[in-house]
């Protein structure tokens, strides 16, 4: 022990005397500080090392959740997208009504002196329950028009910015139907 813990003052005859007894501590002290500091200097840096491999596995963990979420919120808006395109085909689908009836009833309303010389039914792409009609009757007048609408409104249409123009043997009518549910 005299080797590895020699005193740091030795005592001189006549002088001064030697340090006391409790200060043979320090240089055990100061070894045993100095292999903690080592021991801590590599505990850290292990520590460090660590901690920065976690965090590279973690921010790998991140961006791979992000570009997962980020796919599934592309499928979530393209989903959303065909909902709202099948919705307004929906739409469009249930305020389209059949123009079969229309025409049959126009047809049958004609009395024994009219007929029919032209009759179109054009649809509106943006409103589809409003629909655009063009008749020409040959033959009974007003009357005639009149018959026809009856008609048509008890197929539960109505009619919209009427115009009426009568000609020497034929009338022409045209009229926007708009079908109103009852």
């Amino acid at each position: 022990m005299h080797d590895v813990i020699h005193d740091l003052k030795i005592e001189r005859q006549n002088v001064s005397s030697g340090l006391p007894a409790g200060y043979k501590l320090i240089p055990v002290a100061f070894y045993i500080v100095s292999i903690a500091a080592v021991f801590l200097s590599l505990y850290f840096s292990l520590s460090k090392k660590s901690y920065e491999a976690t965090n590279l596995l973690m921010r790998n963990r991140i961006e791979e959740a992000q570009s997962q979420r980020d796919a599934l919120v592309s499928n979530q808006e393209t989903i959303v997208a065909e909902a709202k395109k099948a919705e307004v085909l929906a739409k469009w689908l249930e305020g389209s009504r059949p123009l079969q009836p229309v025409t049959v009833a126009v047809g049958r309303s004609m009395g024994k002196d009219s007929t029919v010389a032209e009759l179109a039914l054009n649809r509106n792409p943006e409103i589809p329950a409003h629909t655009f009609m063009q008749l020409k009757i040959d033959g009974g007048g007003t009357e005639q028009i009149e018959h026809t609408l009856d008609s048509i409104y008890a197929l539960h249409y109505q009619t919209y910015s009427a115009q009426q123009v009568k000609g020497r043997n034929s009338t022409d009518f045209q009229a926007t139907l708009i079908h109103s549910d009852k």
